[in-house]
């Protein structure tokens, strides 16, 4: 390679102008969009009319819609309530009718069952369900039934057709429940019969912390499933991809029989580590059933997902037949696949999909060969640019300080985005890309790129005046550099089992940048090119990198901008700025080193120009839901809590709305609504209000007497005063979930704080929980209850000081929930999750440790939560006017519950 000096060359070849950063900055925006639209692309609807009657092959939109229709409703379908039970009797009607029309024997079964378990989520507890239902349908296979009534081998295809409140859960998981009939339909035409059985479970609980999936294990036809394809969303549109894998050959099964799949281990990655605050009866069917496969869910649209926007007229059309071929070929498949039948101990697989063109997947042995073959081959080509240069100590010399100057652009790059975040955090609303996930580049990537090519230029400006090498040279020297990072930081990862499964998003890129490094340095050490030429050549080269780099950064962002939208977190801003800062690193390290091909002169103009767009886009308070399909989210506890002796006398109550802290926002809009509406009056002294304001007594009671008409005008009953305005925060610690109503441990996040008003009490509902016997011997007691309820109730059990749970009669493990003043808490969650006219009472009985000298006295501190949910007909008045006091764009999601706290 030919070494120039940079004062001995033409100007015009030496550099590119400063200007056409900004096209370079264009065409990348471009590069960005294209991978979008490339990963999106959706196959055309296809319709009952394109098919005959008995193909088996061809799936339809049409008729798959028919199903989700049918499945769906009109209201949500929340477990336990009627219209879900209305809504099981219909599905129950679709697998008959498809069954009486089928080809291959096909069987239903609408399942009701009682089941508890021991779940540890982030806040673990007992599940306990009462009369829960599945509807099943299995398509008889060779394997057939065996004498016992067990199945011969089975795949499970799972959905849930159960929603959450205020919520018709189209795509949570209406869409896959439609398009899994409609597979069924197609399957049960076939002439031949499938090598396994296809058991399709509609599971009637997966809402209520997964129940349904786990009353399925109960029932002897999952005895014989030898893997599960579990169907799922948390979002809407796009193509769905997989993003758990527990048996690698159901996913290569996947890979054969998919055209366009769309799967990352990064997603399993978030999820299993907990970062992702979700879960899906993928968990049941491992962890209980050692049921092994693979889990799919829809990513794309986040916002929609558990709002009132989850509705049927917003999926595009072409979602449900990418879908149904997806799932039609794959289970067709994997059930005349003889080899399943071996069930084999669950495993993982690196797997990764490439702009949804083709899916890469190996094991985690071949995984550790190749990431050390690409760590070494992008280090041997930092060898082969030291010996195109010259094999000299100075060579040598000058690629350590170009590793040093890519550390400190990097650095310079995320210390001045961390700064403008800090102000931003201040000066500016939080989560403003909740409806504009563009506003990301501007906020984050763009900032980091510019401060770090103005870093990057500083630093290459006091080398040159020592090296004297061109701007070819120095820009592939740059680009070694960069690759020794990479490959230094991969071949480091090689020696940590826990991420095996992510390497890949460091070997991927890094394995394009050093194939094609070797022909960029081939071609300018054989033809000396212009930087013009070296520019383009470095930046069409690059694609394939930066299109993945692109791919990873609009499929995070997609996913995680409305789970921070749904955190409670005080700061969501802080993880999104950290994860795209992360992204902007990563996309820069495809194409390091390129910004030296430009000139320096007007390079500060045109950096600071394109910082000043940034800052100014920075500080407009775009709002959070200015598209209208993005809601503020809203969980409401409309309640009343009252404490009683251990005489069963009360002594303490207290009634209102509990609005608890889910978007960080949704708290002071609520306070602002309040304050801002006719429900609210002052608590303040009219004379003191009139001294502050400098008017007298007499204009505060006209302005008073004009509000009181004003509510009259509107038929407000209701009066909010500030009194009754109660923010929940570090005042509470020593109260158990701040004597709130618990619906799930989970919640327990979005308690500080809450918002607390003082209203009437909810409409009454039965609810009761009696000790029903108390026996002591020994050092032990024994404690017996049955408990009343509606269809979800939680109770807490609270030990007191040197008491000891021994055992209880729920079939579950004993362990604690969490510690409250060093004394162990437990909670059962308790669902009644199919409707009936009247509930069966739970009964349960506690055998506690107890010295003798505290047997007299007060052993445990029990509190029985009762919720309603999703009954707007039970609505208060007055609770309605509040509701009609909130923004447009608030999704509220309302709890009626009674909590009553009992000493025992």
């Amino acid at each position: 390679m030919q070494i120039v000096n940079s004062e001995d060359a033409p100007l015009k070849d030496r550099k590119v102008p400063s200007p056409f950063l900004l096209g370079l900055l264009g065409f990348y925006m471009l590069i960005a969009f294209l991978t979008t639209v490339i990963e999106d692309e959706l196959p055309w609807a296809i319709g009952d009319q394109d098919i005959s009657r008995n193909d088996s092959s061809s799936f339809s939109e049409e008729s798959a819609r028919r199903y989700l229709t049918e499945i769906l409703g009109d209201q949500p379908r929340v477990a336990g309530t009627q219209y879900h039970y209305n809504k099981t009797l219909d599905l129950k009607v679709i697998f008959d009718g498809i069954a009486s029309n089928s080809t291959l024997p096909v069987h239903t079964e609408w399942q009701l069952v009682n089941g508890a378990f021991w779940i540890d989520f982030s806040s673990p507890m007992v599940n306990v369900y009462q009369n829960l239902s599945n509807v099943i349908a299995l398509l008889e296979g060779d394997s057939g039934f065996n004498s016992d009534g067990t199945t011969g081998t089975s795949i499970l295809v799972n959905c849930h057709h159960d929603s959450v409140p205020f919520s018709i859960g189209a795509s949570d998981d209406g869409l896959f429940c439609g398009v899994m009939a409609e597979t069924l339909e197609k399957l049960s035409r076939r002439s031949t019969k499938l090598k396994h059985n296809v058991i399709f479970l509609a599971n009637g609980a997966e809402e209520n912390a997964l129940q349904g999936s786990h009353g399925f294990l109960k029932h002897p036809w999952s005895r014989g499933v030898i893997a599960v394809v579990n169907l799922e969303a948390a979002g809407m549109n796009g193509r769905p991809s997989v993003f758990q894998v527990t048996d690698p050959r159901v996913l290569e099964a996947y890979r054969k029989t998919h055209t366009r799949p769309i799967a990352q281990g990064l997603a399993e990655f978030l999820f299993s580590s907990g970062i992702i605050p979700s879960d899906t009866d993928f968990r049941i069917w491992r962890d209980f059933g050692h049921i092994y496969g693979i889990d799919i869910a829809f990513m794309k649209q986040g916002n929609v997902y558990h709002t009132r926007n989850d509705r049927p007229e917003l999926i595009k059309f072409g979602v449900i037949q990418n879908a149904g071929n997806m799932l039609l070929n794959f289970v067709r498949y994997i059930a005349d696949d003889i080899r399943l039948a071996d069930k084999q101990p669950q495993s993982t697989a690196i797997y990764f999909d490439y702009l949804g063109l083709f899916l890469v997947t190996y094991d985690n042995l071949a995984a550790l060969l190749v990431d050390v073959i690409v760590g070494l081959l992008g280090l041997s080509t930092i060898i082969y640019f030291v010996w195109l240069i010259g094999f000299r100590w100075s060579t040598v010399w000058e690629l350590l300080w170009s590793v040093i100057g890519r550390l400190l652009s990097m650095v310079g790059g995320i210390a001045g985005v961390a700064i403008f975040m800090g102000i931003m955090l201040v000066g500016s609303p939080q989560m403003r890309y909740l409806s504009s996930h563009w506003l990301v580049a501007p906020f984050y990537w763009i900032p980091y790129l510019v401060i770090s090519v103005g870093v990057s230029h500083g630093f290459d400006f006091w080398r040159t005046k020592t090296n004297g090498l061109n701007p070819s040279i120095r820009t592939s020297q740059a680009m070694s550099a960069t690759r020794l990072l990479m490959s230094s930081t991969l071949l480091i990862l090689c020696c940590i089992p826990s991420v095996t499964n992510v390497r890949y998003l460091f070997t991927t890129p890094l394995l394009w940048m050093s194939a094609s490094s070797v022909v960029t340095m081939s071609v300018i050490r054989q033809w000396s090119l212009k930087a013009w030429q070296h520019l383009l050549l470095e930046t069409l080269i690059s694609l394939p990198s930066v299109m993945f780099a692109f791919s990873i950064a609009a499929r995070l962002n997609c996913f995680l901008i409305p789970i921070m939208g749904r955190s409670g977190l005080d700061y969501p801003d802080l993880p999104v700025a950290g994860i795209n800062i992360a992204l902007a690193v990563y996309f820069a390290s495809t194409i390091s080193g390129i910004e030296l091909l430009f000139s320096r002169r007007w390079l500060w103009i045109v950096l600071n120009g394109v910082l000043v767009v940034c800052i100014i886009l920075m500080f407009i308070p775009f709002s959070p839901y200015s598209d209208v399909n993005v809601t503020q989210r809203h969980y409401w506890f409309h309640t009343q809590i009252t404490s009683y002796k251990a005489n069963l006398a009360p002594i303490q109550s207290i009634s209102g709305v509990q609005i608890v802290k889910v978007d960080a926002h949704n708290v002071q809009t609520a306070l602002s609504a309040i304050r801002n509406s006719p429900l609210y009056v002052q608590d303040d002294d009219p004379i003191e209000i009139a001294s502050q304001l400098n008017e007298s007594a007499t204009q505060y009671n006209e302005t008073a007497s004009q509000l009181k008409e004003t509510a009259s005008e509107h038929n407000v009953t209701l009066r909010i005063r500030e009194s009754d305005l109660n923010i929940l925060n570090d005042d509470c610690e020593n109260l158990l979930h701040c004597n709130m109503p618990s619906y799930r441990p989970g919640f327990d996040r979005f308690i500080k704080g809450s918002l607390f008003v003082k209203m009437s009490p909810p409409t009454r509902f039965d609810h009761s929980l009696h000790l029903v016997r108390r026996s002591c011997a020994s050092v032990s007691c024994t404690l017996s209850f049955e408990m009343n309820g509606p269809a979800h109730n939680t109770i807490t059990i609270w030990l007191r000081q040197n008491i000891t749970l021994m055992s209880w009669s729920l079939r579950t493990p004993i362990r604690k929930t969490t510690l409250v003043e060093d004394r162990p808490v437990y909670t059962i969650i308790h669902s009644t999750a199919t409707y009936s006219d009247t509930f069966k009472p739970l009964e349960f009985t506690l055998s506690l440790t107890v010295p003798e000298s505290l047997q007299s006295g007060e052993l445990v501190d029990i509190s029985h939560h009762a919720h309603k949910i999703h009954h707007p007909e039970e609505f208060t008045e007055e609770y309605r006017q509040l509701l009609r006091v909130m923004p447009e764009y608030a999704n509220v999601a309302t709890f009626l519950s009674y909590r009553s706290n009992y000493i025992f």
